[in-house]
């Protein structure tokens, strides 16, 4: 019983520490806007640039699954996500930002696919749902990276005080979590695995996929620049989208496993893209602060949810392998960034960086509209 503990606590640990960095570039995305001298569609080519990498490393994910184990891609790619926060601070001019932006996407896209490959196998081995608990602890490092830095942010501490000091916290933890992890059990895939037609239900998943990462990643990526260029935030109020986001979406996880079973998986997932929609149309029409936070919450709430559904219902798929359906969900959710930065970026930059929230309502309403009539095919 204990090893079995450990297996779960080591995949949650690795979920925490992996999105606690993330939550350090959530809010410290103004400090690089301003070091590389970019406006708002500079920032949005490197999340690009990003997506772009990780993109790389997924594609080939079945084949570098079926020849290195577990162990050695997460402790690799963690070290490298973990590393490359030294030269960040330093960095001036954009190129050098795409080049660093470009291999933490590498690093992220396999360790995404490996880890939910892990997550999943656990919900499998002691059949019950579990998916939302594991990401409950990605929302809670996210939340405790942004909340930590905007703390470092209000006392004027550096940026590269701030790396280092979660470089000693959290690569140990990564690399003992890492030791722990078991081989993966799903048959071998070839270098092809992902290319074939895709049934209606992975298109459906995919498509909520990427709806759900436009609000999780524009709030990530876009909240402390809308909190400071639109509502006028200073200090730690910067990272108050991000944080009541996030705190939002850590107490929507860790139910979110119970509330499938009460209301079954389908009813849920809807329940879920209804009160995110009502969220973000809170935000895009708000002009305080307070309101808007209140939008983010309920948001958040609402979004938590839906990846851990997605991953779930693509891991069960009949006739497709459970590692090809986590890739390919894992490649829209951070293929997204290859879509949503630009249009983000140009929405903040032609009609104002209030209107950021626009493209995400309509993305909401058509998910939600999907949902309605193709519901049952889930």
């Amino acid at each position: 019983m204990l090893l079995e503990k450990k297996e779960i606590y080591a995949c949650k640990s690795l979920f925490f520490s992996i999105s606690f960095f993330v939550g350090l570039w959530t809010v410290r995305i103004p400090d690089i806007k301003d070091q590389i001298s970019t406006d708002y569609s500079g920032m949005s080519y490197l999340f690009v640039i990003f997506s772009l990498g990780s993109i790389v490393t997924m594609v080939v994910a079945p084949k570098i699954i079926e020849n290195f184990s577990s162990k050695i891609i997460v402790l690799i790619s963690g070290g490298i996500i973990s590393f490359l926060w030294l030269f960040v601070p330093f960095v001036s001019a954009f190129f050098q930002m795409a080049f660093l932006s470009f291999l933490f996407g590498c690093a992220y896209g396999i360790f995404e696919v490996v880890l939910n490959l892990q997550a999943t196998n656990l919900e499998k081995k002691y059949d019950k749902p579990m998916m939302s608990g594991f990401h409950a602890f990605w929302s809670i490092g996210l939340l405790s990276g942004s909340f930590i830095t905007s703390i470092f942010l209000e006392y004027d501490i550096s940026f590269l005080i701030n790396s280092i000091f979660y470089i000693i916290i959290l690569f140990p933890l990564i690399f003992l979590s890492s030791m722990t992890l078991k081989k993966n059990e799903a048959e071998k895939q070839s270098f092809a695995g992902i290319f074939f037609k895709w049934p209606t239900v992975l298109l459906i998943l995919v498509l909520l996929s990427i709806t759900a990462v436009f609000l999780e990643g524009g709030t990530d990526s876009w909240g402390a620049l809308y909190m400071r260029d639109y509502l006028q935030a200073e200090g730690f109020n910067v990272g108050l989208a991000a944080i009541a986001f996030n705190g939002a979406m850590v107490i929507g996880r860790l139910t979110g496993d119970q509330l499938k079973e009460v209301f079954g998986i389908q009813q849920f997932l809807f329940i879920s893209i209804v009160c995110s929609l009502i969220g973000v149309i809170i935000v895009l029409f708000s002009k305080v602060v307070l309101f808007s936070i209140i939008g983010f919450v309920i948001a958040g709430l609402g979004v938590s949810s839906v990846i851990p559904i997605c991953y779930t219902l693509a891991s069960s798929i009949k006739n497709i392998n459970s590692t090809v359906g986590i890739t390919i969900i894992t490649i829209a959710v951070y293929g997204d960034f290859m879509i949503a930065p630009p249009i983000l970026g140009y929405t903040a930059n032609i009609i104002g960086i209030q209107y950021v929230y626009l493209p995400i309502v309509i993305l909401f309403i058509l998910s939600t509209l999907i949902l309605m009539f193709k519901k049952k095919e889930l």
